[in-house]
């Protein structure tokens, strides 16, 4: 070898062999994806909003009806007010279904929760009476202890004197 190790030999180009990858020009990563957000549900008080409407337009309708067939003013005033009542009537009994549902379940929910009081209190009577049963056995235990201290020092004694 004449030349030193990185010096070109025959066949090969002058300069060394570049990686393919940093030929190439990286592309930015795409843009995040939009997520449509998702749709609204409808509640209850627009549903009885809606079915008020309907019943407004339905009385308007029929008012407007009873008029054209020549009606007088005031049958189709009764007209109207009958239907008005009708369509207050079942909004009221809806609402007072929903009404009766939410309190069967809030008392429900009343009486789970006075359940688990009292299930909370017992398990606080029954840590306060371990806690006790804990405490004496600590005592008993100092007991032992300090009894079998003295019968050590005891044996020691008979010991050292009759050896």
């Amino acid at each position: 070898m004449e030349g030193g190790r990185y010096e070109p030999r025959p066949g090969e180009p002058g300069y060394p062999r570049r990686d393919p990858a940093y030929a190439q020009p990286v592309a930015p990563p795409p843009p995040p994806e939009y997520y449509e957000p998702s749709p609204r549900r409808v509640g209850f008080a627009e549903i009885v909003a809606l079915l008020a409407l309907i019943g407004a337009i339905v009385a308007v309708v029929l008012a407007l009806d009873a008029r054209d067939e020549g009606n007088d003013d005031e049958q189709v005033a009764r007209q109207v007010r009958q239907e008005t009542q009708r369509q207050i009537r079942q909004t009221q009994a809806s609402l007072g279904q929903k009404a009766g549902t939410a309190g069967a379940r809030a008392r429900q929910a009343e009486a789970e929760a006075e359940q688990t009081r009292q299930a909370v209190a017992g398990l606080r009577s029954q840590v306060t009476r371990l806690e006790g049963e804990v405490k004496t056995l600590r005592i008993q235990q100092n007991q032992t202890r300090d009894t079998l201290r003295n019968l050590s020092e005891t044996v020691s004694k008979v010991r050292a004197a009759g050896g």
